[in-house]
């Protein structure tokens, strides 16, 4: 007995916070009341919006939430938090697996102790966001790692399972599939549409929209996903990511509460195109110079995240439970690398603080709606891609940060090594 509490001591930590936490997260059971309304327009045969206001999530977590309907409240918000739970817990593990795989080296010492400190302070709070929304993000983040560790050793229908499941949940996923071209995984990338399509139809299979000239899934492209681009001004006027706001913290939110002019649509959509293609240019030259570069695939991994983050119509403060990973990884390079320390240091420090610190608990709730008015989480995101970019235009065409002088390809290659560095991390 007293081995088992010494071995398993932090789990079961874990799980008396977890208990405790629970009143808390039933307390708003704005998820548990929202999602399954989608699941019974499917199941009466309504479109979904006009049935379920509010419900904007492509039409396959609808029909996930069907086992939901017929539970009472109570026991709704007990499996969906068991599920969040559960979520959050292995994206942490499968975030720690990954970076592992990457730097062999984290194994030594309290390396892997120091990572998992760093990466629990840096992204706690958006692990919290989740659980307090009831949202849904970490399981489309668990789906792209998912996608992510079968790209890292090597089976392409485990990554386009991942990658498939988590754009049927949630569209901006769909980012992997132009990275996948530009990579030159074609036959990946084409695995992916095959699935994404199969998924993303599976509603239609069962139910059918009655007075819809369509079905579910095309439905939802067209008035949702193509709509949430061309939005005409009486569509805008109703939905919120054509609105300032401050839980928006994607870059239309933050540029829509910058841009306030009364003649406003056109000048606004002018200002957001002009930052949307900045910010894919950046993206897309640190794509390229990554090619080929040490962690390669973390880093990419990192930079889509930060796309889906940013480029999304909406992004609240759970949606950001995806900088795990980028976190996780930033973290591995500042303990690993002297000659980084600082640099990364600096930019975890900003991040933390402008992410983290601006909190209404820490700061007051003034004080912080002002900053997530001028997009104090955007600019938390989007400074990370300067120790990206750093990194990525440091080592281009050099071999690993890692002391000893091995190359990137011996390092990644070699699935024995990734796993004895998770083993020896536990």
């Amino acid at each position: 007995m007293v081995e088992f509490l010494r071995r398993y001591k932090v789990v079961m930590l874990l799980m008396v916070i977890a208990v405790a936490y629970f009143p808390r997260f039933a307390s708003r059971p704005d998820g548990m009341a929202l999602y399954p309304l989608g699941a019974e327009a499917l199941l009466h045969g309504k479109v979904l919006e006009a049935a379920a206001q509010g419900f904007t999530y492509p039409p396959l977590f609808a029909f996930v939430m069907i086992p939901f309907v017929p539970m009472p409240m109570w026991l709704r918000n007990v499996v969906w938090y068991a599920v969040l739970v559960g979520a959050t817990w292995l994206s942490f593990r499968l975030c720690e697996r990954l970076t592992a795989g990457s730097f062999p080296d984290l194994a030594q010492g309290r390396r892997m102790v120091w990572l998992r400190v760093l990466a629990v302070v840096l992204s706690l709070k958006f692990m919290l966001a989740v659980l307090e929304n009831q949202a849904y993000d970490v399981v489309v983040f668990l789906c792209v790692l998912s996608g992510l560790w079968g790209m890292q050793v090597g089976r392409n229908v485990r990554a386009a399972a991942g990658f498939a499941l988590a754009a049927a949940l949630k569209a901006t996923p769909l980012l992997f599939l132009p990275y996948l071209l530009l990579r030159r995984r074609v036959k990946l990338c084409l695995l992916c549409v095959v699935f994404y399509a199969g998924l993303s139809f599976l509603p239609d299979a069962f139910f059918t929209p009655h007075g819809a000239p369509h079905g579910y899934f095309v439905t939802w492209v067209r008035d949702l996903a193509v709509g949430s681009v061309r939005s005409k001004p009486a569509e805008a006027q109703t939905r919120h990511w054509e609105q300032a706001n401050l839980l928006n913290q994607s870059l239309r939110g933050m540029v829509y509460s910058a841009v306030s002019q009364p003649d406003g649509a056109l000048s606004r959509r002018n200002v957001l195109l002009a930052v949307y293609l900045v910010f894919g240019l950046v993206v897309f030259v640190l794509l390229l110079r990554s090619a080929g570069t040490p962690h390669a695939l973390l880093l990419d991994g990192s930079l889509v995240l930060i796309s889906m983050l940013m480029l999304s119509p909406q992004s609240s403060k759970s949606s950001f439970v995806a900088l795990m990973l980028p976190y996780m990884v930033l973290s591995a390079c500042v303990l690993l690398e002297p000659r980084s320390r600082w640099i990364g240091g600096s930019v975890l420090a900003v991040s933390f603080a402008l992410t983290s610190l601006t909190s209404k608990d820490v700061i007051g709730k003034r004080l912080a709606e002002i900053l997530l008015t001028s997009g104090c989480v955007t600019l938390g995101t989007l400074v990370l891609l300067v120790f990206i970019g750093y990194l990525v235009l440091r080592r281009a065409g050099r071999d690993s940060l890692l002391p000893g002088g091995s190359t990137a390809s011996s390092r990644l290659g070699n699935q024995e090594t990734v796993e004895a560095a998770v083993g020896s991390a536990k």
